[in-house]
């Protein structure tokens, strides 16, 4: 079967892009499939590698068309991986052209999921639901909203986790290659934004008095903010962390870090922490990173994260609430076996979302769709839900032997 898959991709860097080439990588592990990439593309990229069969510019919407004649004359199926920014038009509706005009099957996986969309957003993924023969999406929030919002049929929705990549490394072996043998490690990564709230995670690191505790901000800023603000997150970051005088307990690495470089921070973390300001966020590869590397996760409550973080995967804090993360990156230092214990629980459930994993669901789904077969949505067991800071103190005297 040839497959293609419509999505940004390296060089740009962006989570998209990562993602796209992720799946590519993972359906070309079933020697019955052949995936090539359509890449849309801002004219920022430079030169896409060879699995790059096609380019669509963004904001030229015949290019769109071009594609579509090409997908219809070269392949089975076709992968849209859809995010409102990185298609052309009002709200990326550039995109339904080409999805109107495409004679093959569509699955879209559809990375934001908004619960108040604007009648522009709303029209766009209500649509782009109705040309395809099959819906992904990664939380069973996501499903929820799907049907109760967007008013599409549970037949055509399919529960897909986020992938995560395989870590090699032993975590004594990482903190040695990157010279942090002997520290406690919490890390954040990912592109530096003001909607990454890391300003509170640093607030918290001021009431940590442990002085082998060192947290890591790995990330570049986000290209857009930077063209637009320069690099003023980031030093407002540095400047909050030189007021607290915690300045020797954060260290920023300004950079798109490689997959080795990432795996190795992740595979070296102890904690790894999400502290975004905001609950509308249905999707983190960041945070699916994290449990399969085997961290322990805290987070605020955004949606991916309660969702993620269920049967005591990980363990949340209120937005914006310095206080109470604080005490939880506290207790998980003071108590090594609370810390084992969520170490664990993420690890095992992040072998289960392994990219090797992810690409036997989808290549399961799309020879499904493409011999006409009803797919039946996925769902999952019943789970508890994930521990808040209250209930840490609870847990850590109560429940270790479970």
């Amino acid at each position: 079967m040839n497959i293609a898959i419509i999505g940004t991709y390296p060089p740009r860097q962006c989570g998209i892009a990562t993602f796209t080439q992720d799946l590519f990588r993972s359906l070309s592990l079933d020697p019955s499939i052949t995936p090539a990439i359509i890449a849309i593309s801002d004219g920022s990229e430079g030169i896409f590698p060879s699995e790059v069969s096609a380019s669509i510019e963004k904001n030229n919407v015949s290019s769109y068309l071009k594609a579509a004649a090409h997908i219809n004359e070269t392949y089975d199926a076709v992968i849209i991986q859809h995010e409102y920014g990185i298609f052309g038009g009002e709200s990326g509706d550039y995109i339904l052209s080409l999805a109107k005009a495409l004679s093959v099957p569509i699955v879209s996986n559809f990375h934001t999921v908004l619960q108040r969309p604007s009648d522009a957003e709303l029209r766009v993924l209500k649509q782009l639901a109705a040309y395809s023969h099959s819906i992904t999406v990664m939380t069973d929030t996501a499903v929820e909203m799907l049907k109760r919002i967007y008013n599409i049929p549970a037949r055509k929705i399919e529960l897909i986790p986020h992938g995560v990549p395989h870590f090699s490394y032993r975590q004594s072996e990482a903190k040695q290659q990157l010279g942090l043998t002997g520290k406690k490690v919490m890390l954040s990564f990912g592109f530096l934004g003001p909607s990454k709230g890391f300003e509170t995670a640093i607030e918290a690191v001021a009431a940590v008095p442990q002085d082998d505790f060192v947290y890591i901000i790995l990330g570049s800023t986000h290209p857009n903010i930077l063209r637009e603000a320069g690099e003023s997150y980031r030093e407002y970051l540095q400047t909050k962390a030189q007021e607290l005088g915690i300045a020797d307990k954060v260290c920023f690495i300004n950079e798109f870090a490689s997959e080795k470089l990432l795996t190795q921070y992740l595979s070296a973390c102890d904690i790894y922490v999400t502290p975004y300001p905001n609950e509308n966020q249905i999707s983190s590869g960041t945070l699916s990173f994290a449990i399969g590397a085997g961290a322990a996760v805290i987070s605020t409550p955004y949606w991916y994260a309660k969702d993620l973080l269920k049967d005591e995967r990980g363990l949340l804090f209120d937005f914006k609430d310095s206080k109470a993360l604080s005490l939880i990156i506290r207790t998980l230092l003071e108590e090594p076996q609370v810390l084992a214990k969520y170490r664990y629980n993420a690890a095992r459930y992040g072998a289960s979302m392994s990219w090797s994993n992810i690409g036997k669901l989808q290549s399961k789904l799309l020879k499904r769709i493409i011999a006409h077969e009803v797919s039946a949505p996925v769902t999952l067991p019943r789970s508890s839900a994930p521990h808040h800071v209250n209930n840490l103190l609870h847990t850590s005297t109560h429940k270790l032997s479970s």
